[in-house]
């Protein structure tokens, strides 16, 4: 009320001026005191500390994270410790708090670290004795380049960015139906790889379609945007769901290259943060011009989408291409539309369909369009004749675009034993071919006899169109020939040229050529449809991913009132935030000059944000602990010169990610020893100081990978469509919109596929994998910058009952009796834990095994039951209870928190 504003300079120093600024914050009656007493009451100390603020000039400063980042040298430091900048950075903080950083950690430790850190996945027992028995000084650093050139690199890079950019295989809201988009996540790890500079690696992601001449693999690029949730629910409103995903649009893009909750700003000016309601919608205006529809998806990819043909579908689709090309250049050389008035000008007379037979009852026209799915056609009544059809015993005959007839004749066998499912705007009709043909009509069931459907599954499955109309009787040649006359054409002649749609036109030059063209022009024009229909067919067997598109003429923006897509008020241009650098005179107002402006020098939040964020994935917790929110609400950097240090420094790297990753883990920040004593846990239980090394439990995917690699069972294939391992049994099931779709039940994958790596685990919204999702896995709706890190007893049960801990149990169980020689649990812990076992686990195994196979070698049928758990063969060589018994003894060692921590 009293416009009291401390986030402006002008307004800081306003309030300061006045004098009552302390004088309100420390007054003596609590009616005048501010805060108001119960709202938030400020302490002595804090009293005092503003008002020494105010005496020594109460100097105003920006937020730290909105000017640029600052290249500093480190701090001096009394300790030699450390390899890199990064430790005297962090050395100067522990001095400056009276700790010492931790030694070293062990080798076979370190090793186990940085692998999992680098790849996903824990180092082989091969890689372990080479890299133990490797004396030279740069040990270490060989490990870690190799682990660098790794394609398991990619991979393990590309987990976390999945969850900033919500990829999923479904689209999400309650249908969510199956997309592909599994080609640009396939990218990101390809562009991982090869070291991608991250600038390069954003620019593509944002606006690859929109740089000049864009390949193949930058439009590909450009589907990072296309993640978000789509919707074509029947009664959802087109305009409000295109907003939604611009709006995601919004939010994933400050999320992910800003670290600012730009959302908020949506309905509203920001509360904390100085981002202006005007400025989310100027913002929103670079997202605005995608040429998408707002309820899309219904069969798989929504539009725009990017056709990836392999070799041989390219080479085919090449040569129908320019056999198209080659006839259609023949019929414009022929001037067709002008040979198509001269038939018109002799004014073809048509005689009248009859709309009734001799009995009095009405013809049904119902036009049948190519549906989703071969079982299932929509259509709509034409002529409804009172909610009535005249079935038994009856003929229909209708006639195609090719001027063929299609002849449902009375006493002949069913060609095909699928339902088709007809609907109209009026009443429902189904048409079911099982057994005794059925039809009913609004639900009401009428007697059909057997027909034959030669030409109609064929013509439903090249997407063409007839008109069907029913009759009680068979109907006379001359009947047969007037019914032949296209209705609609007659309509279209006679109206003026001039005054006819467009629609119209197409349908009277399809006319002229299947009824009144010379024989060579029928016969190319019969070619081309032909034709259509082989591209349309190659068409659909190409795999396909949605991209990012502009419209020829773009949208409008205008600022939403409450954020409400009915109630636009004022029109709005693409600009950015007033609080970060402007955009520069000869920037384009597009897509990809906002990944210009993201990438600049000048930028002061995204290469921040982007070293923080990979410093979160080493240490668990980044230099700014909220890695989703730089701005007034987030926290403060641990160790604000070394993020600004290694912000500056991966720029002035050519934002070399790889570099970047190397510098982090070759610090002997990262290599201290994950021990903690009980006074330093109390002081620092998050590890904020960085005065011992790393350790935390493993993301979801890597625990289960973890589980597939050390049992021998991991498929390394890498890409691909999604997988789709165990899980229990009626998941998708009981939260599906109906059977519809086939993405609605859940068809589990058999062979080697059951053992992918878990980032290729098909990703369904609205029911995540949920062994992975136990595991604090997000159902990726939304932009996701960190992971929660929860610690439940179900959890626990994951690990001990679900089918691939036990089948993992067993195959890890089988290796251990055939590579274990005389210590199988010595051999085990090397290759779960790249450790020996201590004399008192040792013990606790061994007395498990005995325990186990008492009960095993007496009950046959138990060790039958256990090792019967998944598809994988059970070794037939070996005893069958001692195997049992050893799968309980693996299944603790991959049940240890020490398997699934990395420390």
């Amino acid at each position: 009320m009293a416009k009291l504003r401390l986030d402006t300079e002008e307004g800081a120093a306003a309030v300061i001026a006045s004098g009552k600024f302390i004088s309100r914050v420390g007054h003596e009656k609590k009616a005048l005191r501010m805060p108001p007493p119960g709202a938030k009451d400020l302490t002595d100390a804090q009293i005092e500390l503003l008002r020494q603020w105010v005496n020594t000039g109460a100097e105003w400063k920006s937020h730290w994270s909105f000017t640029a980042p600052v290249k500093k040298d480190p701090s001096s430091v009394k300790s030699t410790w450390g390899n890199n900048a990064i430790d005297r950075f962090v050395l100067a903080r522990l001095e400056k708090e009276g700790l010492k950083p931790s030694p070293r950690a062990d080798r076979a430790t370190l090793l186990r670290r940085v692998t999992f850190d680098l790849t996903g996945l824990p180092p082989t027992i091969e890689e372990q004795k080479a890299f133990l028995s490797d004396t030279s000084a740069n040990a270490y650093e060989k490990v870690v380049d190799r682990l660098l050139a790794s394609p398991k690199y990619g991979e393990r890079m590309a987990m976390p960015w999945l969850d900033l950019a919500r990829y999923a295989d479904t689209h999400g809201f309650h249908i969510d139906s199956n997309r592909d988009m599994w080609p640009w996540r396939d990218w990101v790890v390809s562009a991982f790889n090869r070291n991608m500079p991250y600038d390069q690696f954003t620019v593509w992601q944002m606006a690859g379609d929109l740089l000049k001449n864009p390949t193949r693999e930058q439009l590909l690029a450009s589907g990072f945007n296309r993640n978000h949730m789509i919707n074509f629910e029947g009664g959802a409103i087109p305009e409000e769901y295109h907003v939604e995903y611009v709006v995601d649009r919004v939010e994933t893009t400050a999320n992910a290259f800003m670290g600012m909750t730009m959302g908020c700003a949506r309905c509203h000016d920001h509360k904390y943060d100085p981002i202006r309601q005007k400025e989310f919608y100027e913002f929103f205006a670079f997202f605005n011009t995608v040429n998408e529809k707002g309820l899309d998806g219904s069969i798989g990819n929504a539009q725009p989408f990017l056709a990836l043909p392999d070799k041989l579908q390219e080479e085919k689709l090449n040569r129908v291409e320019s056999r198209i090309s080659e006839l259609e250049a023949w019929l414009d050389q022929r001037d067709v539309f002008a040979l198509r008035e001269a038939w018109e000008e002799n004014k073809p007379q048509f005689p009248a369909a009859p709309s009734a037979d001799e009995n009095g009852t009405e013809a049904v026209s119902v036009r049948i369009r190519q549906s989703a799915r071969l079982d299932s056609v929509e259509a709509t009544l034409i002529d409804h004749p009172q909610y009535k059809l005249w079935i038994d015993g009856g003929v229909a005959i209708g006639r195609n675009r090719r001027g063929s007839y299609l002849f449902l004749k009375k006493g002949d066998d069913v060609y095909r034993t699928q339902e088709y499912i007809i609907t109209g705007p009026w009443q429902h009709i189904a048409l079911n071919l099982k057994n005794e043909p059925q039809l009913w009509v609004d639900r009401k069931p009428l007697k059909l006899n057997r027909i034959q459907l030669r030409e109609l599954p064929e013509l439903f499955k090249r997407g063409t169109q007839a008109d069907l109309q029913f009759f009680s009787r068979p109907l006379t040649e001359k009947e047969i020939h007037i019914l032949g006359v296209d209705e609609p054409a007659r309509k279209a002649l006679e109206i003026a040229q001039e005054k006819r749609a467009a629609d119209q036109k197409i349908m009277l030059l399809e006319y002229f050529f299947a009824n009144g063209a010379t024989d060579n022009v029928s016969s190319v024009y019969r070619e081309l449809t032909d034709l259509y229909d082989q591209r349309k067919e190659l068409r659909d067997e190409i795999p396909t991913t949605m991209v990012m598109s502009e419209m020829a003429i773009p949208r409008e923006t205008k600022i939403l009132a409450r954020g409400d897509y009915r109630n636009g008020t004022d029109v709005v241009t693409p600009n950015v935030p007033s609080f970060l650098p402007p955009l520069k005179k000869d920037t384009p107002r597009t897509r990809l000059g906002l990944a210009q402006w993201l990438t600049s020098d000048d930028h002061p939040l995204y290469s921040r944000v982007a070293v923080n964020r990979f410093w979160q994935m080493y240490f668990g917790t980044g230099l700014v602990k909220t890695v989703e929110d730089f701005g007034n609400q987030g926290e403060l950097p641990s160790h604000p010169e070394l993020l600004d240090w290694l912000a500056v420094e991966f720029r002035e790297s050519g934002w070399d990610i790889k570099a970047l990753q190397k510098k982090i883990v070759m610090s002997s920040t990262y290599q201290q020893e994950s021990k903690i004593a009980p006074a330093l846990l109390e002081r620092d239980p998050e590890n904020r100081l960085l005065a011992r090394g790393p350790r935390f439990r493993f993301p979801a995917e890597i625990i289960r990978d973890n589980a597939l690699a050390v049992s021998g069972l991991l498929n390394e294939k890498m890409g691909g469509p999604g997988v789709f391992p165990y899980q229990p049994k009626g998941v998708w099931e009981d939260i599906a919109y109906g059977d519809t779709f086939s993405s609605q039940i859940y068809q589990q994958s058999h062979g080697d596929a059951l053992y992918r790596r878990s980032m290729y685990t098909y990703w369904k919204r609205t029911a995540p994998p949920p062994a992975l999702a136990t595991f604090d896995a997000p159902d990726r709706e939304k932009c996701i910058a960190r992971r929660s890190l929860t610690n439940t007893p179900l959890q626990a049960l994951v690990l001990m009952n679900d089918p691939t801990y036990v089948e993992a149990a067993r195959a890890l169980a089988a290796r251990m009796m055939k590579e274990g020689g005389s210590d199988p649990i010595g051999w085990a812990f090397q290759n779960a834990l790249a450790r020996k076992p201590e004399a008192q686990e040792r013990t606790v195994l061994l007395k498990q095994w005995n325990n186990q196979w008492n009960v095993y070698k007496n009950y046959p049928e138990g060790a039958r039951q256990l090792l019967s758990n998944g598809e994988s063969a059970i070794p037939k060589d070996l005893d069958q209870p001692r195997l049992a018994a050893w799968t309980t003894v693996a299944s603790v060692i991959l049940n240890l928190d020490e398997t699934v921590t990395k420390e």
